[in-house]
């Protein structure tokens, strides 16, 4: 059974009295008045069962049992003192902002970041969305983004964190059985846009050299969430990102329109600028964004 501690009053004006002195000084310092030191220390004694000043005519100083004593707890307050202001530092920091486009938001991070949160988690963030490339971090109070295709951001450190798909998908029954990714004719007219990633078809067609299409043609969604709504939905045929198309390729939803075509290659960054370094969330958000990638190439492998 643990011992029951002494007052934490009686210890924190021994201390002070003894750094001190005196107990006139010490009265000073801790705001109350010479006999109140007095009686906490009576108190304290009484308790520990043995002297720990001598106590002289204008000053006092420690007996052998009180010097061990405060040779002790000499550093504890202060430690008490340092850890409080951590903490209240802790509860002032400001949630790392993490912006990034609504489909790899709502599809991607919040269902993992959810996951590890509710388990380890003592980061905050606060999660934004964006519909363009062109990020104001300053501007906006934006710490860190998660964006595709384009690393070069004016004043900011971007690193690579995976490469996913771009594949042409559509609701299960849309194509006829037996259409070829050749069968232009068939298709071609079909096609469903997302405005935040107006060039997607384009970067499939020339990575499928012998498909013959025109990308600038077809019906447009203001992002790409819409667009997949919309393909569910049995409209056309989209360019979708095969890491943020999980549930609904699995599901049945969606399926790949052209199995055989190549995939065009979509690179993800993390993008942030300089002062973003220093934030007390960042480097365990990293760490375990990079995991999660990890872990995602390993599923797939």
């Amino acid at each position: 059974m643990a011992e029951r501690l002494p007052p934490l009053t009686s210890l924190r004006t021994f201390v002070v009295a003894a750094r001190k002195g005196s107990f006139n000084e010490a009265a000073e310092d801790l705001g109350v008045t010479p006999a109140a030191v007095s009686r906490a220390i009576r108190s304290l004694e009484a308790y520990l069962d043995c002297k720990l000043f001598h106590r002289l005519f204008r000053e006092v100083t420690l007996t052998t049992e009180g010097a061990f004593y405060f040779r002790e707890l000499d550093s504890v307050f202060d430690k008490i003192a340092i850890a409080t202001q951590n903490l209240s530092a802790t509860k002032a920091k400001k949630p790392l902002s993490v912006c990034c486009y609504p489909s790899l938001m709502t599809r991607w991070l919040v269902p993992r970041w959810s996951s590890n949160h509710r388990v380890n988690s003592g980061s905050e963030l606060k999660l934004v969305t964006t519909l363009t490339h062109n990020i104001d971090f300053i501007g906006n109070n934006i710490d860190v983004a998660i964006l595709t295709d384009s690393p070069n951001v004016k004043g900011c450190t971007s690193e690579w964190l995976f490469s996913s798909d771009l594949i042409p998908v559509c609701s299960p029954n849309f194509l006829p059985p037996g259409t070829a990714v050749t069968d232009t004719d068939d298709w071609a007219s079909a096609l469903l846009h997302s405005d935040t990633r107006p060039n997607d078809w384009a970067r499939w067609a020339a990575a499928n050299r012998g498909v013959k299409i025109n990308p600038s043609i077809g019906q447009r969604f203001e992002s790409s969430n819409l667009l997949y709504e919309a393909t569910i939905a049995g409209l056309g045929i989209a360019i979708g990102i095969r890491d943020t198309l999980q549930r609904e390729l699995l599901s049945g939803l969606l399926i790949e329109a052209f199995p055989p075509s190549k995939p065009a290659n979509c690179p993800f960054y993390l993008i942030r600028p300089p002062e973003t370094e220093n934030h007390a969330f960042f480097p365990e958000f990293r760490s375990w964004i990079i995991r999660e990638v990890e872990k995602t190439v390993q599923v797939a492998k």
